[in-house]
């Protein structure tokens, strides 16, 4: 056997690796389906090629040399990388990849604390997420959807609307509630958010009580760009803050955030599910954007029997 630039047959490693880590060419030749003669002759090549004895042959025994067991041991550690590497390519062929463009607050707020159940029931798609606040127009097919907040559809792009009712809630931190009891809403610090410039303006047309309340000129107020921004700003305790209900869910579980008031506005920005059009009939498209749709109605049902008891509770 020559050596082909320097390397060793991939065969005669395996015969190798096998009788060194068995110290026996029958047990070799038993794991790797090969018959006892095969196996001597490709060690012996070996052993020729490289001119370096691996194996003595003592009573019928084999023994590694020093120089063999060293041998055997780098040669175990590289065959197991290949093998390590093949069954990565192999998975990588049978996986498909899902890119999409989602708002930084809603990728982290809703859509990926419930990857794990679509990665546990479709192994063989990954989604891969791209924080993108801005329109995605999939000019350049970087991105196969994007989830975003938006009044009506993007021009030109297919799309699915994905939340339509959902509300913008008064919400708090319980020690912040605590520090302003008594206090009207119009005398608190509120917390703005960029993607809702007129939410306290129409919350003060709505209430009755707050007609003419104005953002406070002291600068007490706080103004974010990001939802997630605002979000953690009303969790620490930084004033009162109007937020759509479907990014708080997690904090309004844990008591993070609480409730004032039963107010209440549909927001005017629908989530909708964008995509590329050839990308309609995708197979792994399809799927995400049918597990999407059903965590939605999941989503919707849950939200809807804890404003029933919201409801039944300010009724009362």
């Amino acid at each position: 056997m020559s050596l082909r630039r320097g390397i060793p047959s991939l065969t005669a490693l395996q015969a190798f690796e096998a009788s060194a880590r068995h110290q026996s060419f029958s047990k070799a030749a038993a794991e790797l389906h090969q018959t006892h003669g095969a196996i001597c002759k490709k060690v012996n090549e070996l052993e020729a090629s490289l001119g370096v004895e691996l194996f003595r042959r003592v009573s019928q025994r084999l023994v590694l040399t020093d120089a063999g067991a060293d041998y055997a041991h780098r040669i175990r550690v590289n065959l197991e990388q290949i093998r390590q590497d093949t069954q990565q390519l192999v998975a990588n062929r049978e996986r498909s990849t899902v890119r999409v463009a989602v708002g930084v607050t809603f990728g982290a707020q809703w859509l990926v604390p419930r990857l794990p159940g679509f990665h546990r029931t479709h192994p063989n798609i990954q989604v891969r997420l791209t924080g993108r606040d801005q329109p995605t127009y999939f000019q350049d097919l970087n991105f196969d959807a994007a989830i975003h907040f938006e009044q009506s559809p993007l021009p030109g792009l297919a799309s699915k609307v994905l939340l339509a009712d959902d509300e913008v809630w008064m919400v708090a931190a319980p020690s912040f509630i605590e520090a302003y009891a008594g206090c009207d809403i119009a005398a608190m610090p509120w917390i703005h958010t960029r993607d809702l410039p007129a939410a306290w303006m129409s919350w003060s047309e709505t209430d009755v009580s707050a007609r003419g309340a104005q953002p406070s000129r002291d600068g007490s107020d706080h103004s974010f760009d990001f939802f997630i921004m605002a979000i953690r700003a009303a969790v620490a305790g930084l004033g009162v803050a109007l937020l759509p209900r479907v990014l708080i869910e997690q904090e309004l579980a844990s008591g993070q955030l609480i409730r004032i008031g039963d107010y209440a506005a549909i927001n005017a920005q629908k989530t909708y599910l964008m995509f590329a059009e050839q990308r309609r009939d995708w197979a792994p498209f399809a799927t995400f954007a049918s597990w999407l749709e059903e965590e939605m109605r999941r989503y919707r049902a849950v939200r809807n029997a804890d404003n029933q008891v919201e409801n039944e509770r300010y009724a009362g």
